[in-house]
């Protein structure tokens, strides 16, 4: 009787799935990914003849797609869940995650916005092995970089990390199909309290303008929530507006604290804002309510109880494994 092969289990989504497909059927090796629903559209051009299995709820994948063998790998690729105990177990040490950032600093979900609101252009990619606790397993291989001082947005980082990141990965996930994974680990498990944990951020909760801020600050913490994200919030006229691109006006002004947040000059495309350091340019900004006209004098502004919620409230993972909400 010809021996079972074993599976590549891939837990989420993006460009890196298809080359796991590709190395797992070239190693002789079946593959099942597991992804959630926000994936879906990408799918079908991406893979030839994977089992795939769709779902908001973890448990119900795994119930369906069978549990691993002795022999079976698992890799974590942007996985919309935080991936239990329960899960872990199963693959008994053999449960990878491709962590975009350098590890132990940068533990967490948040990924490139944080970077980009502090603005800290160091980077890297990590893979690690999954285990209780938040990207806290032993280091199996990594790169640093730093990123360019002209990328602005989530969007251009991500590009930028995946572009470092597929090298490394491939090289890894080849050796670990065809050897032993333990004689390719690179460094012991980080000591309690080397890390540092940055979280998702969920933009309707903590993506609210302080105006206090200063300009630089404000650009930065905008472009933390743009592209792809919806952009950074704040009222005018009563009305919701979102925030993607804005910039510092070359042009010196000074204006009084009182005038933070007031529009002086506009055209068709962009607003000019009065802020105490100078004054910012609004060059790309959505608002909620379309016949919302933009006049001289109009005050943006953040409401106190949505500043004080987005401070308030904790930042953390969803311990049920579901499926996170931007």
């Amino acid at each position: 009787m010809e021996s079972k092969k074993p599976t590549l289990h891939v837990f989420g989504g993006g460009e890196l799935v298809k080359d796991c497909e590709t190395i797992a059927l070239e190693n002789g090796w079946d593959f099942v990914l597991r992804t959630g629903e926000r994936f879906v559209s990408s799918l079908p051009a991406m893979l030839d003849s994977t089992k795939v299995l769709v779902g908001n709820s973890l448990k119900n994948l795994m119930d369906e797609g069978g549990l691993p063998d002795d022999s079976d790998i698992g890799i974590s690729l942007s996985a919309p869940w935080v991936i239990p105990s329960s899960i872990i177990n199963l693959f008994d040490g053999r449960l990878f995650n491709l962590h975009h950032a350098p590890l132990p600093k940068f533990r967490g979900a948040g990924g490139p916005c944080w970077r980009i609101m502090m603005n800290d252009r160091s980077g890297g990619v990590c893979i690690h092995e999954l285990v209780p606790g938040i990207d806290a397993g032993d280091i199996l291989a990594s790169v640093h970089f730093d990123f360019p001082a002209d990328l602005q947005f989530p969007a251009e980082y991500d590009s930028f990390i995946l572009k470092h990141s597929k090298k490394l990965f491939i090289k890894w996930l080849n050796a670990a199909l065809s050897s032993d994974i333990s004689l390719i680990k690179q460094n012991a498990k980080p000591q309690v309290g080397e890390g540092e944990y940055w979280p998702r951020l969920h933009t309707d909760t903590h993506g609210w303008i302080d105006w206090s801020w200063s300009i630089d600050d404000i650009i930065s913490f905008c472009h933390a929530f743009s592209h792809p994200y919806p952009g950074a919030l704040t009222m005018i006229q009563n009305n919701l507006i979102r925030i993607k691109k804005l910039s510092r006006e070359v042009e010196p002004h000074k204006f009084h604290p009182f005038q933070t947040g007031l529009i002086f000059r506009k055209d068709s495309k962009k607003i000019w804002v009065a802020h105490p350091d100078g004054a910012l340019i609004l060059e790309d900004f959505l608002i909620e309510q379309d016949e919302v006209k933009l006049r001289l004098g109009d005050r943006l502004y953040s409401p106190a109880e949505k500043l004080e919620i987005a401070l308030k409230t904790r930042i953390q993972y969803k311990p049920d494994g579901n499926v996170f909400e931007n």
